[in-house]
């Protein structure tokens, strides 16, 4: 991401990021007695096919986001959670079709009322893509987010 002075950042999220590899037969080019190589990227994952994934992912992100900021506003507003932080883990599986499905909801301290806010949320879950390998072939995908509540 580059802002406008001209420094380039990079996130040090990678838990759901796959960084392409770099092999070293690279195209080199001559110029005044200066060899400038181009690194050309790793083709065992067909990178035009996971495009599609990873646009899903910030959808998923997105959803996530907007939604942990509803269910916060609705756990201030609510006397069945106590003041403190909760730490939701939501374990589900992207299908082969792109759709949601959860396998387990875990509330740390638990709630009830707030493991019934995050079920009612991933009913209404976007459709990802699963992601694809280098057969060419989509793959169910086991997954974990970690919502964090803190009601003051």
């Amino acid at each position: 991401m580059k802002v406008d002075s001209g420094k380039t950042y990079v996130s040090k999220d990678t838990s759901h990021y796959v960084a392409p590899k770099v092999y070293n037969a690279s195209a080199t080019v001559q110029t005044d007695s200066k060899k400038i190589e181009v690194a050309k990227l790793d083709e065992s994952m067909p990178d035009s096919l996971n495009k599609n994934f990873y646009a899903k992912q910030k959808t998923w992100k997105r959803f996530i986001d907007i939604n942990t900021g509803i269910i916060t506003q609705e756990a201030a507003d609510t006397k069945k959670v106590k003041k403190g932080q909760y730490a939701i883990d939501v374990a589900y599986v992207i299908g082969l079709n792109g759709k949601i499905t959860v396998s387990s909801i875990n509330c740390n301290p638990p709630n009830e009322y707030l493991t019934e806010q995050v079920t009612d949320l991933m009913k209404r879950a976007p459709t990802l893509a699963p992601p694809v390998y280098s057969d060419g072939q989509p793959k169910p995908l086991n997954a974990t987010q970690t919502i964090t509540i803190v009601k003051k």
